[in-house]
């Protein structure tokens, strides 16, 4: 039996996302039909171990103790306490063991807590999977997965480990939880060239860990399970973080303050001895219950509580703040920051995708709100700056309808004490956020609960539909609408705007005008640059007798003319959280920079990071520095870190990056 597969080619840490799917399965020993033999499942479980995530390193309960006494201060404490013991100071000895009592056990109580709240990576791998061997598909504990195994995805799954897809049927993931990307990837099977220069979030070929699927199915070889996968690495990465020791500025301070105060004491303590004794004529044994009182009285001994105290309350106050502090000391390092490093996706922004822009022949109408609330948003008049009227908000309804009716995405709202959010409730966040503007438009009448986006679809039932895939990039529903089958097609501008025949002419549906190519593309450029996501809304009124149950891509593709009208161009972005921006203004105002490293692209970064006012929002794109994280691997490898700590407080926004760039 030859050695393991997996352990040779982590050796040569092969690049799965760079080989074809023939050499995945050559190089896992594998078949994608047949899967692995339970025999030799069991073999490289073995070999491999279980799929896991190994548990931090738990410091046991006496270092926990000795960290808190090793404390230059606790330590003359505890020897003055010993001291006065020696002489029959009980009362001393007791409020200096009080006072050391209190003191380490505020700092192991908060402390405890803190490691229980930043416990969050635990857990993350799926439960179970669906799993082809010996042929057949059955459903294992997802630990059990090796590599080699063939398993298969569906919308709704997490994905239980590390995988080459060689199968995939409008296979989109969700993946903002490892690179930042704030929107679902579609995947496919297609080897990409580049090696370890493409970075995570770009290797569309592979699924990784604790990632869900959104939507469409799939199949993939395992390449990585545990420790090796994407999300064990990181896991790797942070217990070793964890157990680097590092002093705060706060803590050599006390410690240079503890060394002086003991030298200071027992210079005094000497002194007093020596005066007491030659001098004032005392025996020896006063003369050092005298100088041991001296160096007593001179010991600080409320410090220390007062100290951890202060620092207790601070931690307190940002755990109120949903702010976690794991080490106690570390909450003084918050003011002497001059730098802050930030996640985006999810932190900076709220990860909703919200609608921002309607472009129409009329002109470009700003949605206001951010999320998927549709109380808080409104229209506004490009001209006036103005809340559109009704009137004019229901023509936008009428042209922009498609956006609901061509559209898979539910919302739901949540209730608890005293708040109310809204949240996706099933589908992709693109859809959930036009679902979001389609109640923002009125679909509801007065109403803007989410239910009233089903009572919309039903008023207007869908008879057919062809499911977005990337492939062609664009989504056809066909809807009885007063007699008559509407198609709603919505999709990439590049790929909708060659089938279509005419465009709305103003904020009118019923007046039509030829196309103007042009407008379209260099506005769904502009809105491009700015980091937006631009989708193209079309519709067209076909006969019924073109219905059926086959309907595919086809219908559209290969038309002998183009039928459609176009509507108009939808811009989406996962938009700064407000509070973000207040927060990164008072960091600049107090001097303190803040810097952004996300997996998203770069025009969605540098978007973002000019709403925030991380740069300038005056500048062009290209007049702002940024970098992507496989160039900032190249850099590293070619100038060292001599050439990163030179380049990287000149740069704001670090994009692409993968989770060990972070």
């Amino acid at each position: 039996m030859p050695p393991p597969p997996s352990t040779q080619m982590e050796q040569q840490e092969f690049d799965w996302h760079s080989k074809t799917v023939e050499e995945v399965e050559r190089l896992q020993d594998t078949s994608m039909e047949q899967g692995l033999t339970s025999a030799e499942a069991t073999r490289r479980v073995e070999a491999y171990g279980l799929n896991e995530l190994p548990p931090p390193k738990k410091t046991p309960f006496w270092k926990k103790l000795w960290a808190q006494l090793n404390n230059i201060l606790i330590l003359i404490l505890t020897v003055a306490a010993i001291v006065l013991g020696t002489i029959g100071e009980y009362i001393e000895v007791g409020l200096i063991c009080g006072v050391v009592v209190i003191n380490v056990s505020i700092g192991l109580v908060q402390e405890g807590k803190a490691e229980a709240a930043a416990d969050a990576i635990k857990g993350m791998l799926a439960g179970k999977c669906t799993v082809i061997r010996n042929g057949a598909a059955q459903v294992i504990m997802a630990n059990e997965l090796v590599p080699g195994d063939i398993i298969e995805i569906k919308a709704g799954d997490q994905t239980p480990a590390d995988i080459r897809v060689f199968e995939a049927a409008n296979l989109k993931l969700a993946e903002d939880s490892l690179t930042g990307e704030s929107m679902p990837v579609a995947k496919h099977i297609r080897p990409i060239e580049g090696g370890k220069s493409i970075g995570l979030g770009d290797r569309k070929n592979c699924c990784y860990s604790a990632t869900n699927v959104q939507g469409g199915t799939g199949k993939g070889i395992v390449i990585a399970t545990g420790e090796k996968a994407q999300i064990g690495q990181i896991n790797s990465l942070v217990n070793e973080a964890a157990e680097e020791k590092t002093i705060t500025n706060l803590e050599h301070q006390l410690e240079m303050f503890g060394r002086y105060v003991a030298a200071f004491t027992c210079v005094i303590a000497l002194v007093t001895f020596f005066i007491a004794w030659q001098m004032a004529g005392e025996d020896p044994a006063t003369a050092f219950k005298s100088a041991v009182s001296i160096a007593v009285a001179i010991i600080p001994e409320g410090l220390p509580a007062v100290v951890t105290i202060s620092l207790a309350l601070a931690m307190n106050l940002l755990a109120q703040n949903n702010a976690i502090v794991k080490k106690l000391p570390a909450v003084e390092t918050l003011g002497s920051v001059t730098v802050i490093c930030s996640d985006k996706t999810g932190t900076l922004t709220k990860n909703e995708m919200t609608v921002q822009k309607l472009q129409t022949t009329a002109g470009q109408y700003s949605v206001k709100g951010v999320g998927y609330n549709p109380e808080l948003g409104t229209v506004v008049d490009p001209g006036t700056g103005n809340d559109l009227p009704a009137e004019h908000i229901a023509r936008l309804l009428t042209m922009f309808e498609g956006t609901v009716l061509c559209n898979d995405a539910t919302l739901k709202k949540i209730t608890g004490g005293h708040t109310t959010r809204y949240d996706k409730d099933a589908g992709v966040p693109t859809e959930a956020a036009m679902c979001t503007l389609g109640l923002k438009l009125g679909c509801g009448g007065s109403s803007r609960e989410p239910e009233q986006i089903l009572q919309y679809r039903k008023r207007k039932p869908r008879k057919a539909a062809v499911p977005f895939a990337s492939e062609h990039k664009f989504m056809c529903c066909f809807h009885a609408d007063a007699g008559e089958i509407v198609c709603h097609v919505k999709g990439a501008p590049d790929r909708l705007l060659p089938r279509c025949k005419d465009q709305v002419m103003g904020d009118t549906l019923s007046t039509t005008q030829a196309l103007v190519t042009k407008f379209w593309e260099d506005k769904a450029s502009e809105m491009s640059a700015q980091g937006l996501r631009v989708l193209a809304v079309a519709r067209a009124v076909v006969p019924e007798s073109d219905i059926n149950d086959d309907m595919n891509a086809d219908y559209l593709l290969k038309a002998p003319a183009p039928f459609l009208t176009l509507i108009g161009l939808v811009a989406i972005l996962d938009p700064p959280r407000e509070d973000a921006i207040r927060a990164c203004g008072i960091a600049k105002l107090a001097g303190i920079q803040v810097k952004m490293i996300t997996g998203d692209h770069p025009e969605t970064a540098t978007a973002i990071a000019k709403q925030l006012g991380i740069v300038n929002p005056a500048l062009e794109n290209h007049q702002i520095v940024k970098i992507a994280g496989p160039d900032l691997d190249k850099m590293i490898e070619q100038g060292g870190e001599e050439a990163l700590d030179k380049f990287v407080m000149s740069c704001n926004v670090f994009a692409r990056a993968s989770p060990q760039n972070k």
